[in-house]
């Protein structure tokens, strides 16, 4: 008998993307005895992990699918005992890009088949929050929440149009930040990024070196400046050569802590406001993916 599975798809019936979650299931299904379950809500989410004994969980979505399912697992204590698969149908899919899974759902869902689960780090906020991807605030979390309003029409461009918006109202923040107790920062601050993965935003590659299954979190701080400043900033994260920039500064570590201003910050691609104290510690080899 083949192993038992759960694809969890928040599709909307009779859409396309609910075609591509019809036959991406038909592919699973010449691997696994797959289950297939649609919940609308956390709370469904819930149910329906707790009451699947299998090992193979399988998101279909993007970074935000999969920060919810990694921290309801985590919630329900399975999260070390599941193996994970991911079939990218988000608007940005970084995670999955991050971590060499592949881009078409139907491709991604023929690895899931052969995969095996391979060890993944996670970064947990203060809070108990379960961070898969990234997490960042300041300027970064006030594009993304304009993104997200955008998203329904725009798709991949409400990215750069969120960051447009954020460029020219968002001012800067005056906080101390600090790596595994040492200050690495304490002025004004634009930007700040805790990163377990690569890219963010629908493919900016912000710490192009950041590993998820490293046992580190990568750390990237803009300092405060004009607006009129911004776009030169903006042009060169596009090109990748905003590391080499003097107001762009980079560490590598285990514990980041954040004091100072309430900033708004963003866990992949949830939005919290006003946040004044955080601290963001990896937890490596943390679950397991399919990949």
């Amino acid at each position: 008998m083949p192993p038992s599975a759960l694809l969890v798809a928040n599709s909307v019936a009779g859409s396309a993307d609910d075609d591509v979650v019809a036959a991406v299931a038909a592919i699973l299904r010449e691997g696994y005895d797959l289950r297939v379950a649609g919940p609308d809500t956390p709370t469904a989410l819930t149910a329906e992990l707790a009451g699947f004994d299998g090992d193979r969980v399988i998101v279909a979505g993007g970074d935000g699918s999969l920060h919810l399912l990694v921290n309801t697992l985590a919630g329900i204590g399975r999260l070390d005992d599941v193996a994970v698969g991911l079939v990218p149908l988000g608007t940005g899919n970084d995670f999955a890009a991050g971590t060499g899974i592949p881009e078409d759902p139907l491709e991604a869902a023929r690895t899931c088949l052969g995969a095996m689960p391979a060890p993944v780090d996670v970064v947990v906020a203060d809070d108990g929050e379960h961070v898969v991807n990234a997490a960042h605030a300041g300027i970064g979390a006030v594009a993304a929440e304009h993104a997200q309003s955008a998203k329904p029409l725009a798709g991949r461009l409400a990215y750069p149009l969120g960051a447009i918006q954020a460029a020219v109202s968002e001012p800067g923040h005056q906080v101390t930040l600090s790596l595994d107790g040492t200050t690495v920062h304490d002025s004004g601050m634009l930007f700040a990024l805790v990163a377990n993965g690569p890219r963010i935003g629908g493919g900016t590659r912000m710490c192009p070196d950041a590993d998820p299954a490293d046992g580190l979190i990568d750390v990237l701080v803009i300092d405060s400046m004009p607006v009129h400043e911004r776009a030169g900033l903006g042009i060169a994260i596009q090109r990748g050569t905003h590391l080499e920039r003097d107001d762009v500064h980079s560490w590598r570590g285990a514990e980041l802590h954040i004091a100072g201003d309430a900033v708004d910050h963003n866990r992949d691609g949830e939005i919290l406001h006003g946040l004044a104290d955080v601290t963001y510690t990896i937890r490596p080899a943390a679950w397991h993916l399919l990949r």
